[in-house]
């Protein structure tokens, strides 16, 4: 059965390490027949949250009109999510706790979802796992499946890459 697949990549660095290993699990994914797509947040122009609670409505909406409308809505759709993250001063980097931040019209609503976590770091990935956790845990009966961990230069390393592939096929 096809599953619907959203990565969202927060690396300012398309192409980088963590960036690289959502690519393969994209393509993992498509070609076990899954509708995957990727976001590059870098490539998507969204404000902070305001903290104004005016999506706290049953439509879930934020009030502010940027680029994260369509991502919000295909986090809801989706049977599997993937965050993704270089790993800065052992945590995630701040555009991904930015668009944390913006999920709060929706993130008590996802629910049943299969998560993996991305992460690409130069030598630890200290803490990061913790606040992406943490973020997961407040969605309903979410299901951990796996954590990819890059270290170093991630194109150097075929099992990684490989890892990263079954890991969309297999999702």
């Amino acid at each position: 059965m096809s599953k619907k697949v959203i990565v969202i990549s927060s690396s300012p660095r398309i192409g980088g390490n963590s960036d690289t290993l959502c690519d393969e699990f994209v393509r993992g994914a498509l070609d076990a027949d899954n509708a995957a797509v990727k976001y590059n947040l870098e490539d998507i122009r969204f404000h902070a949250c305001k903290a104004c609670y005016r999506c706290k409505t049953p439509e879930m909406k934020c009030f502010q009109e940027d680029g994260l409308a369509e991502v919000l809505d295909k986090m809801m759709e989706a049977d599997v999510i993937v965050y993704a993250t270089p790993v800065y001063y052992y945590s995630m980097c701040g555009t991904l706790k930015r668009f944390f931040d913006r999920c709060y019209p929706i993130f008590r609503h996802l629910e049943n979802k299969d998560y993996y976590i991305i992460t690409a770091a130069g030598s630890s990935n200290g803490d990061v796992l913790r606040g992406i956790r943490d973020f997961i845990s407040f969605s309903k009966n979410p299901t951990e499946k796996a954590v990819i961990s890059g270290f170093g230069d991630v194109k150097s390393q075929p099992e990684l890459l490989k890892e990263a592939y079954e890991a969309g096929f297999d999702c």
